[in-house]
């Protein structure tokens, strides 16, 4: 995905988290609606930017978790432009979330709850390789090499970094990841379903 020229990194974010966590708690893989945090969420601020804590809390608060399909209410703010929030029957309900984990700054315990739940919504102060402050998806990690590394997501398409993605030191709290590390939760499937399971900041 790719937000394009719009400073909504914070929305893809909290959707790339939900995202995982309702295929990991066996719904399925469904690819929703940044839009709707972009245009509707009024506790962030667009293409302005905001904070993916404030994202789920809006979505529980305003929308009783449900976050929207893609499909249904595609993203539009490439531009930099944002639409007016839509209220239409055509949307799709896509997922739910029922709260939202607020994970200790600490690397260790990042790399664990990444290990036992999946990926992590996290902000970086990024600007050795992008330009600003930015909500980001942590979605694995190898202490396997010489030197262990963070891998990271970014909402920049596939032609950033290496093919999206992004390596960063790990236990050095390189680009300050550990300091709001958040995830939403969602409910478990009540059918049985599949679950999903070279650059720096120097």
């Amino acid at each position: 995905k790719n937000q394009g020229a719009c400073g909504s990194c914070w929305a893809f974010s909290a959707v790339g988290n939900i995202e995982s966590q309702w295929a990991r708690a066996g719904h399925g893989l469904v690819s929703l609606s940044e839009q709707q945090l972009v245009s509707c969420d009024d506790k962030d601020n667009g293409c302005n930017g905001g904070l993916m804590l404030q994202a789920f809390e809006w979505l529980l608060r305003h929308m009783y978790g449900i976050v929207f399909t893609e499909k249904s209410y595609p993203y539009t703010s490439g531009n930099g432009d944002v639409a007016e929030c839509l209220n239409s029957s055509k949307l799709v309900p896509g997922a739910q979330i029922d709260g939202y984990v607020m994970i200790p700054s600490n690397e260790t315990v990042m790399a664990a709850w990444l290990a036992e739940n999946g990926p992590i919504a996290i902000a970086v102060d990024a600007s050795s390789f992008m330009s600003y402050q930015s909500g980001v998806l942590l979605v694995g990690y190898n202490k396997t090499g010489g030197v262990p590394y963070w891998v990271i997501k970014n909402s920049w398409g596939e032609d950033w970094g290496e093919k999206g993605y992004v390596r960063v030191a790990m236990g050095l709290n390189a680009c300050l990841l550990s300091e709001y590390p958040v995830s939403a939760h969602v409910p478990q499937s009540l059918t049985p379903g599949s679950t999903a399971s070279g650059n720096s900041c120097e």
